[in-house]
């Protein structure tokens, strides 16, 4: 047997074939609970990168639940984090109007605020269409004539360099 996506196929042997109907199972339980499709696949391929590098195999009646209840963590850490940037990015990225509560980005919190100042403004910008405008990574890169993987790793980097400044912030 085989697994398909985006990067190609990879033959399954053994533990691996037995694991598919659940992974499938899960990207669709994911889906239901109203996660996006590339968010519910990358919670699933992560849930069974995970399964497989356990020491110890699991038989099917418990490496299920054992899957689901991963699986339903990262969806719900996935969710928090995304609601947490949102926060932050509602509160720095909207233009503020000049009339409409003049200078509340430096009141309410100037280390988020000169975090933000230290992003670029491409970085800026692509954090607004992912989390604010909520733009699939498909859609950006249409826009911005690239390749989804490079949106994807774009991202990557404008998160990881936002902590690391909220993090140089807080000391």
């Amino acid at each position: 047997p085989y697994i398909g996506g985006e990067g190609g196929v990879m033959k399954l042997n053994g533990y691996e074939a037995q694991l598919k109907p659940i992974l499938d199972e899960l990207r669709l339980y994911l889906m239901r609970q109203g996660g996006k499709k590339d968010v519910a696949e990358d919670i699933v391929q992560d849930v069974f990168v995970k399964v497989l590098e356990m020491d110890l195999f699991l038989p099917p009646n418990k490496v299920k639940p054992y899957m689901y209840r991963m699986a339903k963590n990262r969806y719900i850490d996935y969710y928090r984090r995304r609601q947490k940037l949102q926060s932050i990015l509602t509160t720095y990225l909207i233009p503020q109007s000049p009339t409409a509560h003049p200078g509340i980005i430096n009141r309410l919190d100037p280390d988020i605020s000169r975090a933000m100042a230290r992003l670029s403004s491409k970085e800026r910008e692509l954090l607004k269409l992912k989390y604010l405008d909520e733009w699939s990574i498909n859609e950006i890169a249409v826009r911005q004539h690239k390749r989804p993987s490079s949106i994807k790793m774009q991202l990557y980097r404008a998160r990881k360099k936002l902590r690391k400044v909220m993090a140089e912030n807080d000391e």
